[in-house]
């Protein structure tokens, strides 16, 4: 097998964009359609223009998807003091890089990407990007706000070579666009273009306010006054970080179904009073104030209100919606005095390359839900002032433009069956289709504690025994608080297939259904389906990175019983892909016992094929790095003495000085009482390896 490096890159290249046809342009100037605003308050202008090649550190994207969003109507309305005519808008797209520019690394062509208004430079020097309390690079700040790339020129034109500025650094609301390499986030190329284009600001900067610039917490009370894409983001975050109290404040009835969806469990329509001033009503709803508070919509008097509701003693208010130019806040410095706090947020704190990757990877797994936001979709860039009569309309989150049609690519969906909370993290459990096993695939994954958490975790695999699914040691082994706190992400894949119909898959328990032995089956019977081994060492780690924050190159391996013995072997088919390795009472020797005796032939055609699968046999011919192996297992096992051979793991260790540390442990059986107990020292002896901190 080749390194887990080069298999995780070459599923990352496996896309299903035209890459020639999108190399074909390269280094030519394009003329495409885009939305010109040629001034203030006139509808945009659907024409020709000319879009240069990206120069240094920039990319030319092919735009599929973008988004309204209240900033491009503000600016298009006149209000925006830096708005520049004429100019793109648009700055919540989803794309695919068509070219790169001289110097470019971090994207190549094919890859599909979020463009972001806030760009992350990750220079040393770049006292923002290293400071993680903030994400206001200014690497591009000064050619930004002037409509322009870096150089400060800038890459659109008319075919009669008149300039058309950029917005935002993005200029989205066009068929080709280029931004700088640090503006753009490379993301999962398994999303629906037409919705994940909304993280590249609304939904983001709710969700972000939420998770870092105010941290709620669990059981606090909230506000949110302004109930658009932005203000239901919020409430979405505030109920997923455990808020027991989420007050929506709107001028908007309408408003309250979708709200109380997402979780508010009260709404109170502002339009009831004078000056449109809820703050009397909402101190009588809590007498000292709310913990957190949020105004989301632009309007420096709700912003006053916002804080004056914040709670004596500690409340923190948070303005996320932009004001007019010129307005100004205002409040009486007692507010301040008494302990309240004023904050404010730019695209939610995220720092855009390494965070909006992460978020698509939390919308995937449903984490976090966008499907309710979309709730226009035009079709076609010709009809892109139809987004901006639906955004007027007051019934509309977010209006998205179909500018392109992606290439279409059948995505089994990833299907949460379960999600409960345990030690600050959170056990999950999924179905997928596995490509390996050629059938949908259950398995439970532990995520710990991560509401700062940017670094990728490092992952241990739990391989379960026989006459077990994902669940058992999930639930039984007692593994959670050690895993906490030691940030290590549990993977508990299935035993076998299951659902799909072979004869003779369920006469023993220990052949079949449960009972895998986490091989490739070779006989034609069992040989499309049974590739436990491929799933386990190929599919999994290139899939869990895919959906999951988890580092591919940075896991270990454990397992109980059969589970042990695909550890092992596992390990020892694959020196260097695992940090470190340990089992519970392994099947140490396959061939030579009655379980294998039946598995072999039946999978492979004969006992003898087994040597591939043996982990007593694989050790004799290991060259790689000699990992210590931690086994455990209990003197009163009623399989020990006939199915888990472990002599024969110790004297083939002995014999090719392998270090293993082997445990006896008296009166242990063989189930998860003995598991449950020696669980704490196996966490240990991983995360010693795994070097989170590193």
């Amino acid at each position: 097998d080749k390194p887990l490096k080069v298999r995780v890159q070459k599923m990352v290249e496996a896309r299903n964009f035209d890459i020639e046809a999108l190399k074909a342009t390269n280094g030519k100037v394009i003329t495409c359609k885009a939305a010109v605003a040629w001034e203030a308050k006139k509808p945009l202008d659907v024409t020709d223009v000319l879009v240069a090649p990206p120069k240094t550190g920039e990319v030319r994207l092919k735009v599929f998807a973008n988004a309204l969003c209240h900033t491009d109507v503000y600016t298009l309305d006149g209000h925006d003091p830096e708005g520049l005519f004429p100019s793109i808008l648009g700055h919540e797209a989803a794309a695919v890089v068509e070219s790169i520019g001289e110097g470019v690394t971090s994207v190549q062509v094919g890859d599909v990407v979020i463009p972001c208004y806030t760009p992350e430079c990750r220079e040393p020097e770049c006292i923002y990007c290293q400071n993680p309390d903030t994400n206001l690079c200014p690497k591009i700040r000064a050619t930004q706000g002037k409509g322009l790339m870096p150089d400060g020129t800038s890459r659109f034109s008319t075919p009669d070579g008149k300039t058309i500025y950029h917005f935002m650094g993005c200029s989205s609301f066009s068929e080709y666009t280029v931004v700088a390499e640090i503006s753009v986030a490379k993301i999962n190329a398994d999303v629906d273009l037409n919705k994940i284009c909304l993280l590249g600001c609304g939904v983001s900067t709710g969700w972000g306010a939420v998770f870092n610039t105010t941290k709620v917490t669990p059981r606090s009370s909230v506000v949110v006054f302004g109930l658009g894409a932005v203000g239901l983001a919020v409430v979405q975050a505030a109920k997923a970080n455990g808020a027991s109290k989420i007050v929506a404040v709107d001028v908007n009835a309408s408003k309250w179904p979708l709200a109380e969806e997402m979780g508010a469990t009260d709404f109170v329509n502002s339009s009831e009073f004078e000056n449109y001033d809820p703050k009397v009503k909402l101190m009588e709803m809590s007498k000292w104030g709310y913990d957190f508070t949020f105004d989301c919509t632009g309007i420096v008097s709700v912003m006053r209100c916002a804080l004056e509701v914040a709670h004596r003693g500690w409340g923190v208010s948070c303005v996320i919606g932009v004001a007019a130019a010129g307005h100004e806040l205002s409040t009486r410095p007692f507010q301040l005095v008494t302990g309240r706090s004023w904050k404010g947020t730019a695209f939610g704190g995220w720092k855009s390359r390494t965070d909006v990757p992460l978020l698509v990877k939390k919308v995937l797994t449903k984490e976090l839900d966008i499907d309710k936001f979309v709730t226009h979709t035009i079709n076609g860039l010709e009809n892109v002032n139809d987004s901006i009569e639906a955004l007027h309309s007051g019934s509309c989150l977010r209006a998205v433009v179909e500018i392109a049609k992606a290439p279409t690519k059948e995505v089994k969906p990833l299907v949460q069956l379960s999600s409960e909370p345990s030690f600050g993290g959170v056990l999950k459990r999924f179905t997928h289709y596995s490509e390996s096993c050629k059938c949908d695939m259950t398995f439970s994954i532990y995520l710990p504690p991560d509401r700062d958490q940017k670094k990728p975790f490092p992952v241990l695999y739990f391989l379960a025994g026989l006459t077990c699914t994902d669940v058992n040691a999930s639930t039984k082994s007692g593994f959670q608080k050690y895993a906490a706190e030691h940030k290590i992400a549990v993977m508990f894949p299935d035993t076998s297939p299951r659902g799909v119909d072979i004869e003779g898959d369920e006469e023993v328990f220990w052949f079949g259904k449960s009972a895998s032995y986490y091989l490739n089956a070779t006989e034609p019977k069992w040989k499309e389906h049974y590739n436990m081994y491929d799933y386990i060492v190929k599919e999994l780690p290139t899939f869990l990175a895919t959906h999951f924050n988890i580092d591919p190159n940075n896991q270990s391996i454990t397992g109980h019983s059969m589970g042990g013995h695909g550890a092992l072997i596992c390990h020892l088919k694959n020196p260097g892909m695992y940090k470190s390795v340990s089992a519970f009472a392994p099947i140490c020797h396959l061939t030579a016992v009655p379980w294998g005796e039946k598995a072999f032939p039946e999978f492979l055609g004969s006992l003898e094929a087994g040597a591939e699968y043996d982990a007593s046999l694989l050790i004799k011919k290991y060259t790689g790095p000699k990992l210590k192996i931690l086994v455990d297992q209990g003197t009163k096992d009623k399989p020990l003495p006939t199915q888990l051979r472990p002599d024969a793991l110790i004297d083939a260790c002995n014999e090719t000085g392998y270090p293993l540390e082997f445990r006896w442990h008296a009166h242990y059986t063989h189930g998860y009482f003995f598991i449950s107990t020696f669980i704490e020292d196996h966490i240990k002896h991983h995360a010693k390896y795994l070097n989170f901190d590193n």
